[in-house]
């Protein structure tokens, strides 16, 4: 176990620890399966006890940044874009998804617990900017992404876009500017935290005052400058 952790060290602390109870579970399924004593002492090793998490400061893309990379991202980066920063779907979720999920449901994006990182089932409100740059992709099927296939490799064609606009790297920086303008917005971690799937402690602790209400509502006002938004081609997705 020591050995495994210690090849994890240019993750963070958190994603050590997201690692370290990944292997706690795997653990106990092997002792129900009778794969492994229920007297193992696996657990004991150092370096599978959790860290303390380092506090970061929470960075985010700010409206004009966010701005420019809907509009110029292709249409198939532009809807995970809108997602995320509007929706606050983390990545992986963002790319699980289908079209069906953002129209099944008037008004709402439907999570099921299979796409759902934390495996629980969730509606997100589509704000109105966020139905605004949707709209074109109604009557679409399939998946909404294709041409990535893995988080890393959206990854880089996102980072590809950043630098083509000379915008810094803000890591996770939309759904942490979702989370962080709707708090601003609505001084309500319990409605932020159930948008972003996440808890209203978590809500409170890492976006409370890092943005102005005058700021919330540039954020999501930022809608397409032209009503005629390309769209991915229909017969693409079929």
């Amino acid at each position: 176990m020591d050995t495994y952790i210690a090849t994890l060290k240019e993750l963070s602390s958190k994603s050590r620890n997201d690692r370290r109870a990944i292997v706690k579970q795997f653990l106990r399924w092997c002792v129900a399966k009778d794969y492994l004593s229920p007297s193992h002492r696996l657990f004991e090793a150092t370096d599978l006890q959790p860290e303390e998490l380092i506090g970061g400061t929470i960075d985010y893309y700010l409206p004009d940044e966010f701005r420019a990379l809907l509009e110029n991202a292709e249409p198939e980066m532009r809807v995970i874009i809108a997602l995320q920063g509007l929706a606050g779907l983390r990545l992986e979720e963002a790319l699980r998804l289908e079209f069906a999920d953002l129209f099944r449901r008037i008004g709402h994006i439907e999570i099921s617990s299979a796409k759902s990182k934390t495996r629980q089932h969730r509606l997100v409100e589509v704000v109105p900017a966020l139905h605004q740059w949707l709209e074109p992709f109604r009557g679409m099927e399939g998946k909404l992404v294709k041409k990535w296939t893995r988080p890393n490799s959206y990854d880089r064609a996102f980072r590809e876009l950043r630098e083509s606009l000379k915008i810094p790297s803000r890591k996770n920086g939309l759904r942490h500017g979702f989370c962080t303008h709707l708090f601003a917005l609505t001084a309500n971690e319990n409605l932020t935290a159930a948008q972003a799937g996440n808890s209203p402690a978590m809500i409170h602790a890492h976006y409370k005052g890092l943005a102005t209400k005058a700021e919330a509502e540039e954020w999501f006002t930022v809608v397409p400058a032209k009503a005629d938004v390309i769209a991915l081609d229909p017969a693409a997705t079929k």
